[in-house]
């Protein structure tokens, strides 16, 4: 047996899978029952990721896991905000808990279609993909959703369709009478030549116990196709958020993604993966995020070329205050094959406490000889020039540095592409400065 956490969570899951699969999911093909057959085996050695584990080395699940967590086989809740963005014109789809809920979502315009969980399974279509894009043969907690989600969805962009309108997926999460964990999952395939904007906003309005989600996203972008996505996280404190993300590119395709934390999360933590395996591909990902308090957000990026003439191009910043800890694992391969990249990664940092704590670890695996490669890190505090020169035009001390934070983060809003979308981010932004408890040093 590995090196992994073998707690009280871990021997309850253990002991429940056999339940799991005779009562939940009866009537799901062979194939994925042999897959999460799989993936259970893969979590029940490995167990949960330590610190003694390279790719967890800074970033602990042990107060995720420390209540008496629960899995519970329905989430449906009443939900009175289903956290929609004011003057976005967007058709709405609502998961509360991970599950579809009908009576609160809209209807989808012409080229993008939606399938529910019985939906997805009935159809080998999609239920022969949940599993063969994020595969779990070193990742514990990738196995450990695989082998307990009980809610799949779908989204599939029609080939040459382009949707105007983009979709805003609410992942909202309700109160709960005691400790839960909720796994579920997300399938997203663009077809050739199409082009669709999927927002996806996570919201948590009060949470009395702990919440303990997993999410994973699997996304097939076809040739040609260009997929703008958006992953904005408002979950409230007492939530633990572990996402896994993986994306498959085809040639000539674009993924613009943006990944924005301006919440009160407990533990946030995006593996981010992306394939490029066609010729010509670009990615562009966008990341910011403001952390107060006890907060950890880690965000572990890893773009794959794979094939020539492809560009990526990583910004991501952040602000730390109090006692808070950010974890950036931006890593970049360049396979001997994949001649005539461009890759640029940054990832730049204010330190505004002496308890807070940054690690950032941006990375370089270069096996070809003709690219133009770039990456760089940065750690500092409030620039004393441009604090002194807001003081000499009449703004209080407090004040000036709270413009000079949300200044920091405003670059990378002001590249989100969507007006109604940079108005949203901006007032989170603004709420989150504004907080009573927020101490600047």
């Amino acid at each position: 047996m590995k090196q992994g956490l073998y707690n009280k969570f871990y021997n309850y899951l253990t002991d429940r899978f056999e339940q799991k699969q005779s009562t939940v999911l009866p009537s799901e093909p062979a194939g994925l029952t042999e897959k999460r057959n799989h993936a259970f085996s893969v979590f029940k050695e490995l167990g949960f990721p330590t610190r003694k584990n390279e790719e967890w080395k800074f970033t602990s699940l042990a107060s995720a896991l420390k209540d008496d967590l629960q899995w519970t086989i329905d989430h449906s809740h009443t939900v009175d905000n289903t956290n929609k963005i004011d003057n976005l014109e967007a058709v709405h789809v609502v998961l509360v808990n991970g599950k579809y809920a009908p009576e609160l979502s809209d209807a989808l315009p012409e080229g993008i279609s939606f399938y529910e969980t019985s939906a997805t399974l009935a159809d080998p279509r999609w239920s022969e993909k949940i599993g063969s894009i994020a595969t779990e043969e070193d990742s514990s907690m990738l196995a450990l959703n695989t082998a307990f989600f009980t809610e799949v969805s779908v989204f599939h962009v029609a080939a040459n369709a382009v949707v105007e309108t983009p979709i805003h997926v609410s992942h909202v999460f309700t109160v709960n009478v005691h400790p839960e964990f909720i796994p579920y999952r997300m399938l997203i395939i663009a077809e050739q030549h199409s082009e669709a904007t999927i927002i996806e906003t996570y919201h948590s309005a009060s949470v009395v116990h702990p919440l303990f989600i997993s999410y994973v996203s699997e996304q097939d972008i076809h040739e040609s196709a260009v997929l703008h996505t958006h992953m904005i996280n408002t979950l409230c404190e007492n939530t633990y958020f572990v996402q896994h993300r993986e994306v498959l590119q085809a040639r000539n395709s674009v993924v613009n993604n943006s990944n924005i934390s301006l919440s009160e999360v407990s533990l946030l933590r995006n593996d981010l993966n992306f394939q490029l395996q066609g010729t010509g591909t670009e990615t562009n990902l966008l990341g910011a995020y403001i952390l107060t308090g006890s907060q950890h957000v880690d965000n572990h990026t890893l773009v794959d070329h794979q094939s020539p003439h492809c560009n990526t191009n990583e910004v991501y910043k952040g602000v730390l205050l109090d006692s808070s800890h950010a974890v950036f694992n931006g890593k970049v391969f360049v396979r001997q094959d994949a001649q005539k990249t461009n890759a640029f990664q940054q990832n730049n940092n204010l330190l505004l406490s002496d308890n807070a704590t940054v690690n950032s670890k941006p990375q370089l695996e270069i096996f070809a000889d003709d690219v133009k490669c770039s990456h760089g890190s940065t750690i500092g505090q409030m620039n004393d020039e441009a604090l002194f020169y807001l003081q000499t035009r009449g703004i209080g001390k407090d004040l000036a540095k709270k413009m000079i934070m949300q200044s920091f983060i405003f670059e990378v809003l002001d590249r989100l592409t969507i007006p109604a979308l940079q108005d949203y981010t901006s007032e989170l932004l603004f709420k989150k400065l504004q907080s009573e408890n927020l101490t600047v040093a």
